[in-house]
Formats: C-alpha cells, sequence, structure tokens
C-alpha cells in the first residue's frame, strides 16, 4: 500500500510540531510517510528530546524546517497546531485534507511539564486520527449524508436502537415507536440502501443491524450520540422489554462480534 504523506505544521517547528512529528511515526508505523516544518523555523526544544525520551518514543531524524521550502511538494494531509500556521494553509492548497489542533505553546512555560501535557494531548488526538482513518474504512456514507439521515426525530431513534440493540425487526421497531410498519420499512430501507444497516433473514423475521463495512468514524458518531444522550429512547426500551414474543437472531449479543460487527 502507498504511504500517505502528512506534515504537521506550526510557527517555530522547535515544540509541538516535533512531538507531533516523532509521535505519528511511533504510532502510525508505516501507515504515513511523516515531516514537519515551521513557518519561521527555529531550532529544536531539547526539552522535547527530553520528553520523547521519557515516553520511550525514538527522536531520531528530527530538524526544523521551513514550510516555504517544501511548499511545492504534496501532503496528503496538514495539520496545524497553532492559530499562525493555521492561516498559511494556503501554501498546501492542494492538500487533500487541512486540519487545525490547537495546542498551547509550550516553550514559554518553565520547566518540561507542559511539553509532557502537549505530547498526552497529541497522543489523544493522533490514536483518534488513526482509529477512524484506518486502511480499511471506505466512505460509503459522506458527513453531510450521515447528518442527514440522523436529521430525521424517527431515523435517529431508529439508529439508537439498533446501536443499542444490535439488531432489530420491522416488527420490533413497529411496536416499540408506535409508527406504521410501511413508514418504519421506509426508512429502514433508505438506511440499508444508503449503506448504514444491512438486513439478514433468520427463519420468518428479517432483522437489521449497522453494517459490517461501516467505517469507524461513523460507528463512533453513532456511538457518541447515544452514550451523550441517554434517556434518548428511554420509552422505546422500556416498550421492547414488553415484547413477549421477540425473536432473537442468531447474531445476538452472545455471537454479534463473531460475524465482524
Amino acid at each position: 500500500m502507498m504511504k500517505k504523506n502528512i506534515l504537521f505544521l506550526c510557527t517555530g517547528n522547535s515544540a509541538r510540531s516535533q512531538l507531533a512529528e516523532a509521535l505519528m511515526r511511533h504510532m502510525a508505523s508505516d501507515q504515513y510517510q511523516v515531516m514537519s516544518a515551521g513557518m519561521k523555523p527555529e531550532d529544536v526544544d531539547p526539552r522535547v528530546y527530553q520528553v520523547l525520551a521519557e515516553r520511550g518514543v525514538c527522536a531520531d531524524n528530527l530538524q526544523s524546517l521551513s514550510a516555504i521550502d517544501i511548499h511545492d511538494q504534496h501532503f496528503d494531509v496538514v495539520i496545524t497546531l497553532c492559530d499562525k500556521a493555521s492561516n498559511e494553509c494556503a501554501l498546501f492548497a492542494d492538500s487533500d485534507a487541512l486540519i487545525h489542533w490547537d495546542f498551547k505553546d509550550p516553550k514559554p512555560m518553565e520547566g518540561v511539564e507542559g511539553f509532557r501535557d502537549t505530547f498526552d494531548g497529541l497522543q489523544t488526538r493522533i490514536a483518534l486520527f488513526l482509529m477512524l482513518n484506518g486502511e480499511n474504512q471506505h466512505n460509503v456514507v459522506g458527513p453531510v449524508e450521515l447528518f442527514k439521515i440522523m436529521s430525521d426525530p424517527l431515523r435517529l431513534r431508529i439508529l439508537m436502537l439498533i446501536e443499542d440493540e444490535q439488531a432489530l425487526t420491522v416488527g420490533d421497531l413497529t411496536k416499540i415507536l408506535d409508527v406504521s410498519q410501511p413508514k418504519v420499512s421506509r426508512h429502514l430501507a433508505l438506511l440499508r440502501d444508503g449503506g448504514v444497516l444491512q438486513d439478514q433473514r433468520e427463519g420468518l423475521w428479517i432483522f437489521y443491524r449497522l453494517a459490517e463495512q461501516l467505517p469507524v468514524w461513523i460507528r463512533h458518531t453513532l456511538a457518541t450520540v447515544r452514550n451523550g444522550n441517554p434517556g434518548m429512547i428511554n420509552q422505546e426500551k422500556l416498550k421492547l422489554t414488553q415484547i413477549k414474543d421477540r425473536k432473537k437472531p442468531g447474531f445476538s449479543l452472545k455471537t454479534h462480534s463473531q460475524i465482524g460487527a
């Protein structure tokens, strides 16, 4: 697989972007070709090497570069780490993605604690970036399409119930949402045709669940909405417990992980 080029951009290329470059190389392995640069480059702060050594991250080949000197190179992703650098993204206008992570400059602070805090913050951001942009993240649904889908209150409740229960039938949803079967079926068909859900027949019933190839960022979004609004489907959950004849699918909670969900 061809490596993607990623650039961390900051003002001085002496602290934040150096930590980010070393961390990305450490965490992403061979997935990315990583560089960092600055708008007004300065020498690498010695505290960068101290923190990287403490955390067991290789600091080899770190050097301060000028963004001007590499402006003609193509980068798949450019991540700016301060507001001043963010204003200079025009230098890399042909990049596939321009991202801004705003981190406070640790250099004016005494001691090394500010560098440790920056390291920890970058580690969290980079881990999330790598999780959501892995090799197998197919863009079945784009952000605009996803939020259009979620903007409908009924579809959102359907998604939250399926995210929570893992698999439900049209009959289950009709009963607990108190809406007509044709209306539920239309919404399920839209979600299935859009690649968000998939169906599977188990005996007389067809169960709907999240699509196996659903990108991690969409799963992460749905889980965040569900966990951030835990009372959203309380009444529906209570009704669900009262459905005595509910049939369990083959990919129930006990076997769900075995089929790649």
